[in-house]
């Protein structure tokens, strides 16, 4: 090969050629919704003509990390439904997971006639700490949270849990699970939630108090 070849092999431009694939995302939005609540049942009247529930849900969130929090949905007051009735979805909750992060969510749906706003916000924030417990012991240290607001007439349909997972940027629905009161039909099995597409669901029953309601949570990923 000539010298004059070799020198301009070496002085050819170097260009970066990027390797093909996927790079996983290095954050993740979850946005977590209530698809429907259907009330199969109402739960045990408390005068002859009560025909009508006052359902609401109490929310408790570990993760990521450490941090907890709670929710109260509606926000305040109240939702109403008749037997045989399904209400429409509601945002629940959005949660940033980065890559390693998880999350675990507690979802209890309780019914009583008149809103205790403050008392309710501070059951669910009680009820977080089960989440940090074995599971033989959940629906004890659960009850135990809830028993002031159901010591004076809220009736407690019932309990589930969620838990979430970011792994290398992919998001996982990690199956619901029973807690208190409840069957799951549909979603207690791990898939990914997917960028793009039907969001991953899952369908509870809960029997609590006379009621038969049936929930049905979704989960969706968003930058």
């Amino acid at each position: 090969m000539s010298s004059a070849i070799v020198r301009s092999i070496f002085l050819l431009p170097l260009f970066y050629v990027p390797v093909a694939g996927h790079q996983p995302r290095p954050e993740t939005t979850v946005r977590l919704t209530v698809a429907t609540l259907h009330a199969a049942a109402l739960t045990q009247p408390r005068t002859a003509a009560d025909s009508v529930d006052g359902p609401y849900f109490l929310v408790s969130i570990v993760g990521p990390g450490t941090k907890a929090r709670a929710l109260h949905l509606p926000a305040k007051g109240h939702l109403r439904i008749h037997q045989d009735q399904a209400l429409g979805s509601s945002e629940l909750v959005d949660l940033r997971l980065n890559p390693g992060d998880s999350a675990r969510l507690l979802i209890s749906v309780l019914e009583a006639r008149s809103p205790r706003d403050a008392e309710e916000f501070a059951a669910a924030e009680r009820s977080s700490t089960s989440l940090t417990e074995p599971t033989a012991v959940r629906d004890s240290i659960l009850s135990s949270a809830l028993s002031p607001l159901t010591g004076k007439g809220a009736h407690w349909l019932g309990s589930a849990a969620l838990v979430l997972t970011n792994e290398a940027g992919e998001v996982q629905w990690r199956g619901i699970q029973c807690v208190a009161s409840c069957k799951v039909l549909s979603g207690g099995a791990s898939s990914p939630l997917s960028w793009s597409g039907k969001p991953a669901s899952g369908v509870v029953e809960l029997s609590g108090a006379g009621g038969i309601y049936h929930l049905q949570l979704q989960g969706s990923a968003a930058q």
